[in-house]
């Protein structure tokens, strides 16, 4: 078998992606056009180049300068359609798809519900023309600690309206887990699940106080906790879901290279690991890039990709029943795809 081909066309699941970040340059460009947006870039290949990323940092900034893009309901429409025909391409079947709620609040000056009503006018859209389907996370910025009461009000409020989880996403330095402990409780008694980013930038206490203090269900990134084989016990004993963006750890120089990174230790421990693209278009990549990436550098066989593939659907806030009807519908295309002489 083609393994190359089989992660094309084999059904996915992405729990680990920044709406914002998904942007196609195109898009983007004429974004910023319409809304006389300067950005440091007017053509895709520019723009490949100012995705080259120093530190975290500089990828903040051109986070921001991306968001100031959207300034319109309609703008937030055509970006979740394009992101659910993007899913289609892949072959993704179910996402849940981060965005910084507030932050774009604050730079539109728009209510929150005009913003989620664009959003989830292109979510319909591209679930009527291609069967694909997300639910929102909502992020606080670690960084503006502030306001994180407000996001989680909003999340709260927006339950009816497909948000589904409370994300804790920017800068691990200088703004530990405890910092958010009262709104995740908060979070927590209200029955909203709980996925901060952690251990991604910082080390392996940034993952234990993301599960202690922020009753973490889900750990975005966590690719740190390598580094203590007490924390690779637990989370495994746990099944505590990992989202693991390798391109994305690459491109912001948390590891030098893909032999230096930790999946392939991380999944012969045992643990419940899926594997995302985080932003696409800003790290050059997609969702089936790094599942070829899991052939290429991390020398996946096809029972592991099925499983990784499996442990998505296991590790998202979908109900139990919707969990086994997916995964018996991924299990008959794995069967079919088996079967085909490539």
């Amino acid at each position: 078998m083609d393994l190359l081909e089989f992660t094309r066309r084999m059904p996915k699941v992405e729990l680990h992606v920044h709406l914002e970040g998904s942007i196609l340059p195109r898009t983007l460009l004429k974004l910023a056009e319409t809304n006389k947006v300067k950005l440091p870039a007017d053509n895709e290949s520019s723009l490949a180049e100012f995705y080259r990323f120093s530190d975290f940092s500089h990828f903040i900034d051109a986070y921001i300068l991306i968001t100031s893009c959207l300034q319109n309901a309609a703008d937030y429409q055509l970006i979740a359609y394009e992101f659910g025909c993007e899913c289609a391409r892949q072959n993704i079947r179910y996402a849940e798809v981060t965005f910084t709620i507030l932050t774009n609040v604050l730079m539109t000056r728009l209510p929150w519900q005009e913003i989620l009503a664009g959003l989830n006018a292109g979510r319909e859209q591209a679930s009527r023309e291609h069967g694909v389907r997300w639910q929102w996370v909502f992020d606080i910025v670690r960084n503006v600690p502030e306001t994180q009461a407000q996001v989680l009000e909003i999340a709260l409020a927006a339950r009816s309206m497909g948000v589904i989880a409370l994300g804790l996403g920017g800068t691990e330095a200088g703004y530990p887990p405890r910092l958010f402990t009262p709104t995740f409780e908060r979070a927590a008694q209200e029955q909203l699940h709980r996925v901060p980013h952690a251990g991604e930038i910082s080390g392996p206490q940034s993952v234990w106080d993301a599960i202690k203090l922020l009753h973490a269900e889900r750990i975005g990134h966590g690719v740190r906790s390598g580094e203590d084989p007490e924390l690779i016990e637990y989370l495994r004993s746990n099944s505590i879901p990992l989202e693991i963006c390798p391109t994305s750890n690459i491109c912001l120089n948390v590891y030098p290279d893909y032999a230096h990174h930790p999946l392939r230790k991380l999944w012969d421990a045992g643990l419940l690991l899926t594997v995302n693209s985080d932003d696409p278009p800003m790290f050059g990549t997609d969702l089936n890039h790094e599942y070829q990436i899991l052939v290429e550098q991390f020398d996946f066989s096809q029972p592991e990709l099925e499983k990784i593939s499996l442990n998505a659907i296991q590790a998202s806030n979908l109900s139990q029943g919707e969990k086994d009807s997916l995964a018996r519908e991924f299990h008959e295309e794995f069967s079919k795809l088996a079967n085909i002489e490539w």
